[in-house]
């Protein structure tokens, strides 16, 4: 997929004096890349300049509505990272693993990974695990789903990570729900790092593809 900066989307001309300051600041660490206008949610978040706290990137592409934006972490606690974007919205993983957006609409509040992580590191290949969801619904009220996920498949590839082709594990993983049925997909490192995913989201936005950058 063709990588287009969303903020190149915009005009150049009239820029604030605070956006000014916030592109050169975002300059140093990848762009200034917004994801609020291509989902329509520009104004429902606090365009808070990111922080960052690290120097790796994660690139996120929502291909379902061509949002495309490399993000900065701004927040770690152990193995849980948050990052943000330009336009203040942020996605949270644990040890690689989808578990919060915030700012993306009816957003994913919180997502029980435990069983997941334990997949990724090689436990319960064959076995079904429960998944807890939380997301809040068109009137602001949090909904919880669960889901039945297991292994469903586990290889050995030559991936593209940025400009580099590497061997990683490639790990993927099938959830039914009552309503719903998705498949995760894991890129790993031989040191079980996820360099690389497609995460279900929801349905209006689908799959987020995520590349992990090191600097």
């Amino acid at each position: 997929m063709r990588s287009l900066p969303l903020f190149a989307q915009r005009p150049r001309r009239a820029l604030p004096v605070l956006a000014l300051a916030a592109c050169a600041l975002i300059l140093a660490f990848g762009g200034c890349d917004r994801i609020g206008p291509a989902l329509d949610v520009t104004g429902k978040v606090e365009q808070v300049p990111p922080r960052p706290i690290a120097a790796e990137r994660l690139r996120v592409v929502l291909p379902t509505t061509g949002a495309d934006a490399t993000l900065a972490p701004v927040s770690r606690r152990g193995d849980v990272t948050v990052w943000q974007t330009l336009d203040g919205i942020t996605v949270t993983f644990r040890g690689g693993v989808l578990i919060a957006t915030r700012g993306l609409g009816d957003d994913l509040m919180s997502s029980d990974v435990q069983n997941t992580l334990a997949m990724l590191r090689g436990s319960a290949s064959s076995q079904y695990y429960p998944q807890i969801r939380s997301h809040l619904d068109g009137e602001n009220q949090t909904r919880f789903r669960s889901y039945q996920c297991r292994r469903n498949d586990l290889s050995v590839q030559q991936t593209r990570i940025g400009t580099i082709t590497r061997s990683l594990t490639r790990v993927t993983e099938h959830c039914v729900s009552p309503d719903n049925e998705t498949t995760n997909t894991y890129w790993l490192d031989p040191t079980g790092t996820v360099l690389k995913s497609r995460q279900w989201v929801r349905p209006d936005i689908g799959y987020m593809e995520t590349e992990y950058v090191r600097r």
